[in-house]
Parts: structure tokens; sequence; C-alpha cells
């Protein structure tokens, strides 16, 4: 968390108190990699991490973990679909702890949030307004991102082969694990799928909140 440093005054002090099974195109060759990102602003929260945009193979999903440096709160995604249909349905799934092992089983997975999206086009940042997942610092949350609207050996969800790859700044780790095949919990997961996205964030207020007071020490 940043701290705040205020000077002394004579007059006023200010305090501070802590108050179905289907092949995929191809199987690409696996290797594991690491990434330092710096994280950067925009409209969408506080910072943002993104993994990579240069799908070379799909399918309906991908799962990957946040790992959390410090509070905050996911407030959004950005994903790469594909442009075989106007409106894909995207969802969101989370759980305590690893996605990694855990992608084929419905135990311990919550739906976060649903949203209709148009495509921006392959390799390109696609937005998706589900968020409000609170992350506390050093905790590890599992994510599983599908599309209803994914075609088989056509094409859906865009990845990347390879991983698992690891993206970091100074507030969010992402690990990228596997593509999933479609449905919930998928039938097949293919290792390893790199997940071409963004998480946007805000650094979350309401697990340390700060409370600002002044005393009148008179004149």
């Amino acid at each position: 968390m940043r701290k705040l440093f205020l000077p002394a005054f004579t007059l006023v002090l200010v305090f501070l108190i802590s108050g179905s099974v289907l092949a995929v195109t191809d199987s690409g060759a696996e290797s594991s990699t690491s990434y330092l990102i710096e994280s950067g602003v925009d409209s969408t929260g506080d910072g943002e991490l993104t993994t990579l945009f240069a799908e070379d193979n799909n399918f309906a999903g991908n799962s990957f973990d946040i790992i959390a440096s410090t509070d905050l709160t996911v407030v959004g995604f950005d994903v790469n679909l594909d442009t075989i249909v106007s409106d894909w349905t995207v969802d969101v799934w989370t759980r305590e702890g690893t996605a990694n092992g855990f992608e084929t089983s419905a135990t311990g997975w919550t739906l976060l949030g649903t949203d209709v999206v148009m495509s921006a086009g392959v390799n390109n940042p696609t937005h998706v307004d589900v968020g409000g997942l609170v992350v506390a610092e050093g905790t590890t949350v599992g994510v599983i991102i599908t599309v209803a609207e994914a075609v088989p050996e056509v094409g859906g969800f865009m990845y990347t082969n390879g991983g698992p790859n690891t993206y970091t700044n100074s507030e969010m780790i992402i690990i990228t694990y596997s593509g999933l095949s479609e449905g919930f919990p998928p039938a097949s997961v293919f290792t390893y799928r790199a997940w071409n996205g963004t998480v946007h964030y805000n650094y979350d207020m309401s697990l340390h909140q700060e409370t600002w007071g002044y005393i009148k020490v008179g004149f």
C-alpha cells in the first residue's frame, strides 16, 4: 500500500488513522517464459496488466491465475476474439486458489459475470465489462474466461501456444495455463496455451480504509 507523509504545521495538526471433445487446430510448442511489464493507467481503472495479443490457436476459453502484490479490485478484462460472429457471450469464472488442474471440475468455481460484446478484431483488445473481484495482497485467484459461440477448428477465443507464462508488474502477477473446449466445466483442456488479454484493476481501498481528521490548536 502507498504511504502518505505530511509535514507538521503550527496551527493545524493533520493526522491519519489506519483506520464435447474435439481437437484443436494444432498442438504447439510448450515452453515457459516470464515477462516484467510496467503497469499502465487508463479509463477502466487505476492500472492494467497485459499478457499478449499474438494468437496462433483458438477454441472456447483459457485458464490463468491472478496473484495480487497489493490489495486490488479487478474492474474488467480485455480479451482476444475472432470475428466469425457479430456478438460473443463472455463468461468469467473465478475460484480461490489456482486454476491450474481444476479446470474440468465445477467445484469451487463462481460465475463472476457475463457480458455480450462485439469483437474488436483478432489481436485487438475487446473489453469485457465484468468486475468487482476483490483480491487481497498475497492472494491467488484462479480465472477461467470462455465464449459460448466458439466453433471448433474455425474460431472463437484466440490464444497463443506455449507456457506457462508469467507476466508481472508492481501490483499483480498473471500466470497463464490452458486452452479450453466449450462448456463449463470444459470437457477438454489443452496445455499449454497463453491467455491473450488484459486485467484492469483499481487499488482497493475497502480492505485498508483510511480516515482523515484535524485538530485546531488555536491562534
